[in-house]
């Protein structure tokens, strides 16, 4: 799916794990999506006036932060799946917990 579905999906609220189908020992967290962190995206689906999506990436076993964060180069690509929420993460102080798991 798109991130832009997985971000619908999500009852139109980043914060969630995605995982694409290309990346090896790699996931990322979505932190916002044209500059939103919730509310409807803006122009029309399927790509969404192409609004910038960045993300924060992690090594998926350790938690070690990689170098591929900030903005998602094609998050109109269909290769992308929501993935839980891995063990390792905590929450940082003051982070919104009313995301939509």
């Amino acid at each position: 799916m798109s991130i832009y579905t997985l971000y619908i999906q999500n009852g139109n609220c980043a914060g969630f794990w995605i995982q694409h189908r290309t990346w090896q020992n790699k996931c990322a967290q979505v932190n916002s999506i044209a500059g939103q962190y919730r509310g409807v995206l803006p122009g029309q689906a399927p790509n969404h006036a192409d609004s910038a999506v960045m993300v924060s990436c992690f090594d998926i076993r350790s938690g070690r932060a990689v170098a591929a964060s900030g903005a998602v180069d094609q998050p109109e690509d269909r290769g992308y799946v929501r993935i839980a929420q891995p063990p390792w993460y905590t929450q940082p102080m003051g982070q919104d917990l009313t995301t939509v798991a």
